[in-house]
């Protein structure tokens, strides 16, 4: 039965109002005061006591009773002091190890659970960790080139400095060595080192012959260079002439074994040279890979006037390393380095526009070296940037995806807070499941870079091993970089949610704008892009760049023409070579000179012009031709006569750049006009002037250029094929008769050649591997963005699921419900085009400042590229959008 109401209580009066509670002051005050153990007991008793006064004497009287009772009970054996009983049940250590694995056990579960989530998460991390690992240990090997030598610290190449332009040339006179010994007693020792490349050697014995490039040095170099020796004595080796040095793998190569001490190997046609040691072989990371090593005074029978320029010229190949006393900076040296200019170049001109420097063994890498290959700076700077980039998109991924996957989590929140749980045990176990996320990725991108090292040693042409990733720097590297990336990639996230109030978390079905969260996504996005499109850009100057080198017209001809280095200067039997060769059919035309029309190794020679008062004094590079060089190599004569065949008075044929220095406007001009070799007295008429042709790769300008026929000098044959009917066949056929014409003019000599074309194209090595690298760099940005993408816009569509629904059951259609997913995407795509732009346009600016002859900044290039990127985001995010769209409203609106 239901009680009635009483009949004095109408149905529509008000509640009964709650009597006012104590000061909320008073009870903070006292809970913040009173010892844990003695505070429920007080505060039951206040409330208590409150309440009585409240119906005796009313709330105002009751409240000033309350706050005279909180200050009484203020006193010593009240106010917060250890509790005299131990608490019963303590709150667990989060850091102790029961906790510990049940946050792993925790963080294991959920990732198993999300297997998307775990899977586009795990795989961007692992290729963003990936590509960081694989650019430390490229860059790691670049920079360790000779840091293994115990005097490394002291030792510096003398360099010849041109201050025109600011280039070094790793060369410098021979006369420097002597000077450097006698007159620089800061200098503790001089060691000169002379490298002929492509020199003839055979063990007649063991019948056979190799073409192999050598070092000509003297016996001092032991004590600079640490190297380790198999057999032999550093103290006597190279102390005599016709001795040679050789590492175990050439000691194997010539002898078939590495006990070749006392045997002998024959260098050209008739030096005898006796192995005085064997050396192991080098490390890779060396600037000074010789495996064959002989004594410098055997040198003059192979160039006879090597030695002879004075302070005249000099070339690349003829080095000076110095080792300084202990407490000698290189600074200390520049009085003294212009005192030996003075002294001995005299030319006032020449003392000028040239100084002597010292370059560190560290920097050696950085610039010409004997290795080969040099590494490139802004090459190592790009490379870091790129790397940082892509884990940087990495990690921006995992917060992105981590705090959108928030709304799946939330009760979990929620009713852990709810229960007792502090915000810094729920920031352990996000912290957690970040860290155990990263080492999962971790352990992956081990294994991709394992599979990708060689394609990323092919790629930047370096000696790379897989050892290489299990050094322990690496194994640094990869620890910083697990710690690194938790902190930056679960930071957020871990902070973020723990602090998720527990009554939006158990009601809502929204992310809290509080700290603006999708804007800092959207944010995080443009930040991606930005990146992403920064690499497309750059993508696209730099091949248009390598475009104009493939295409620019170099003022001759370098398609069909095969250069052979010459084995020795013998004008006999050159010209029995070129009559045979020029009587195939297949061959236009040969010629012989020092090199090819552009070379990375010049001749530089100061040439003086006394036409007037003063005269003008000009470093001229000098090319050694015969007289059918003009027209081998296509090189058009625009004034005077070419060189003749048996021509032996000097004679010089100049460039238009050479007549700009001298101030002659006309060419023809030029025809009679006397130039000296320095400030001697030995001259020679200008005959003709070509055409001007790039001298230089086209990072530099056009050289003035004099040629002159000095057979002696003769160290290359450039062999023009006729390219009518050329086919890989006749091709083919064509090299054997060659190879055949060689064999019989020079039966002990290996015939090695190369393609002009190819060989001119080496000089941009390092652009063609920038443009690879961020090419590649690209791909992995663009894909992990992408990655990212799609995995926001899968959380998107499924947090929108129940409007989605009633939208479609209104009648919305498929193509608006996708253009709704779709835009929030896209903003943040848009404004990274703009902010792309110009920060692509300065670096593209700046790396265009390395080239004499380089592209204009297109704006059209930072369309494509935005372009570009809005198309893949849009394919990327269309395809979850398009999917949301056509899914059965009934399927998400039947729980409603």
């Amino acid at each position: 039965m239901f009680k009635r109401r009483p009949a004095s209580l109408p149905r529509d009066a008000p509640p009964t109002p709650r009597p006012p509670g104590p000061p909320r002051l008073a009870d903070r005050l006292l809970n913040w005061l009173v010892a844990p153990h003695l505070r429920e007991d007080l505060l039951g008793d206040l409330h208590e006591v409150y309440r009585k006064q409240v119906e005796e004497v009313g709330p105002d009287q009751a409240r000033r009773f309350y706050w005279w009772q909180t200050i009484t009970y203020l006193r010593p054996l009240i106010i917060k002091r250890k509790a005299a009983q131990p608490n019963e049940y303590p709150p667990p250590f989060l850091l102790s190890p029961a906790m510990i694995r049940n946050y792993v056990k925790i963080a294991w579960r959920n990732l198993v659970h999300a297997k998307s989530f775990s899977l586009i998460n795990g795989f961007g991390l692992a290729l963003g960790l990936a590509s960081a690992l694989l650019i430390f240990v490229v860059v790691h090997h670049e920079t360790s080139y000779d840091q293994y030598h115990k005097n490394g610290d002291r030792m510096y190449r003398v360099e010849t400095v041109n201050v025109r332009n600011s280039e070094a040339h790793a060369g410098t006179y021979t006369e420097m060595t002597a000077v450097l010994r006698n007159e620089v007693p800061e200098i503790e020792r001089v060691v000169p080192i002379y490298r002929a490349s492509g020199q003839s050697l055979a063990v007649p014995q063991e019948s056979k012959s190799f073409k192999e490039p050598i070092a000509f040095t003297e016996n001092g170099l032991f004590a600079l260079l640490d190297y380790e020796w198999s057999s032999g004595d550093a103290r006597t080796a190279l102390l005599r002439p016709n001795q040679v040095v050789l590492t175990e793998s050439y000691a194997q190569k010539f002898f078939g074994t590495t006990d070749a001490v006392g045997k002998t190997v024959l260098l050209g046609d008739d030096i005898n040279l006796s192995v005085a040691g064997v050396l192991k072989d080098h490390p890779a990371n060396t600037n000074f890979p010789f495996d064959v090593l002989v004594s410098l005074p055997t040198l003059k029978r192979i160039s006879p006037d090597y030695d002879t320029h004075g302070w005249g010229g000099f070339g690349d190949n003829y080095q000076v390393y110095t080792l300084l006393r202990q407490g000698i900076r290189p600074e200390q040296l520049t009085k003294r380095f212009h005192g030996i200019q003075v002294k001995y170049q005299k030319d006032p001109e020449t003392i000028k526009n040239q100084h002597f420097v010292l370059n560190s063994l560290a920097q050696l890498h950085y610039g010409y070296n004997f290795s080969g290959r040099q590494a490139n700076v802004n090459l190592l700077n790009i490379l870091s940037l790129i790397g940082a980039f892509v884990l940087l998109i990495a990690c921006i991924n995992f917060m992105n995806l981590t705090t959108a996957k928030a709304l799946r989590r939330a009760k979990e929140i929620g009713i852990r807070k709810a229960v007792g749980s502090n915000r810094l045990a729920l920031i352990y176990q996000f912290m957690t499941e970040a860290g155990l996320l990263i080492s999962i990725a971790t352990l992956l991108a081990l294994l991709l870079a394992w599979v990708m090292l060689p394609s990323a040693a092919n790629l930047m042409g370096l000696p790379l091993k897989t050892s290489d990733l299990f050094s322990w720097q690496a194994g640094a590297f990869v620890v910083l970089l697990v710690v690194l990336t938790t902190l930056l990639a679960g930071t957020y996230p871990a902070f973020r949610l723990s602090g998720m109030p527990p009554i939006w978390a158990l009601k809502s079905n929204k992310l809290p704008q509080a700290g603006g969260s999708i804007t800092f996504r959207q944010g995080l996005v443009v930040v991606q892009f930005t990146v992403s499109m920064i690499l497309i850009s750059s993508t696209l100057f730099i091949n248009r760049q390598l475009s104009l080198f493939k295409n620019a017209n170099l003022g001759f001809n370098q398609n069909a023409i095969i250069t052979v280095g010459l084995p020795n200067n013998d004008p006999g039997k050159l010209q029995t070579l070129r009559s045979q060769l020029v009587a195939s059919p297949q061959i236009k035309d040969v010629s012989f000179s020092f090199n090819s029309p552009s070379a990375e190794s010049n001749w530089m020679q100061g040439i003086q012009y006394r036409n007037g008062t003063d005269p003008i004094e000009i470093r001229t590079q000098m090319k050694m031709v015969d007289a059918h060089f003009l027209e081998t190599y296509g090189i058009q004569l625009i004034a005077g006569d070419a060189f003749r065949e048996g021509d032996t008075l000097p004679k010089f044929i100049a460039n238009e750049v050479f007549l700009k220095r001298l101030g002659i406007d006309r060419p023809e001009k030029a025809i009679g006009q006397m130039v000296y070799f320095g400030d001697s007295q030995e001259s020679a008429p200008i005959i003709g002037v070509v055409k001007t042709f790039h001298v230089n790769s086209l990072h530099q300008g056009i050289d003035p250029t004099l040629m002159q026929v000095v057979p002696k000098h003769f160290h290359q044959a450039g062999i023009k094929l006729a390219t009518e009917n050329l086919s890989a066949e006749t091709l083919n056929a064509t090299l054997s008769t060659i190879e055949t014409v060689w064999k019989a003019t020079f039966p002990n000599k290996v015939f090695s050649y190369e393609f002009l074309d190819e060989t001119l194209a080496q000089a941009y090595q390092n652009e063609t591997r920038t443009a690879q690298l961020i090419e590649t760099a690209t791909l992995v940005a663009i894909l992990i963005a992408c990655l990212g993408l799609f995995g926001l816009a899968t959380f998107a569509a499924e947090s929108r699921t129940k409007e989605i629904g009633v939208r479609k059951v209104l009648g919305a259609s498929v193509a608006s419900i996708v253009a709704l997913l779709s835009k929030d995407f896209l903003k943040p795509v848009l404004v990274a085009m703009l902010l792309a732009a110009p920060i692509a346009w300065y670096g593209v600016s700046e790396w265009l400042k390395n080239f004499e002859y380089k592209i204009n900044i297109d704006w059209w290039v930072f369309a494509v590229a935005g372009a570009f990127a809005i198309m893949v985001a849009l394919l990327t995010v269309s395809f979850q959008s398009i999917r949301a769209a056509l899914m059965n409203p009934v399927k998400s609106l039947r729980t409603e």
